[in-house]
């Protein structure tokens, strides 16, 4: 499994109070998927989601991949909409039933 590192700008909704950060790679070119199970950690805290399209583009128009940034995560963090967070992803093992 491959893990990806990098930080990212947090991303916060106005209206909604939903908040994320940008997954810097192409997940249909890295994964051959559009949504992929992921563990993650924003400055070490853990979180288990999902890196997914959610209609954000970037600056050139391709499609931008997103990983969701709870509230609590925030909140513990003391960030918020633009401060930056060190991020660690790795693809979660599918459970086989």
């Amino acid at each position: 499994m491959k893990t990806y590192e990098y930080d990212a700008e947090i991303h916060v909704d106005p209206e909604s109070g939903g908040a994320y950060v940008a997954f810097p790679f192409d997940l249909r070119t890295e994964c051959g998927k559009g949504r992929l199970k992921v563990h993650a950690a924003f400055d070490g805290l853990s979180y288990d989601g999902s890196v997914v399209n959610m209609g954000v583009r970037n600056a050139d128009g391709s499609v931008c991949y997103v990983i969701g940034v709870l509230k609590a995560i925030r909140t513990r963090l003391g960030k918020g909409d633009g401060d930056f967070v060190h991020v660690v992803i790795t693809e979660a093992k599918e459970e086989k039933p």
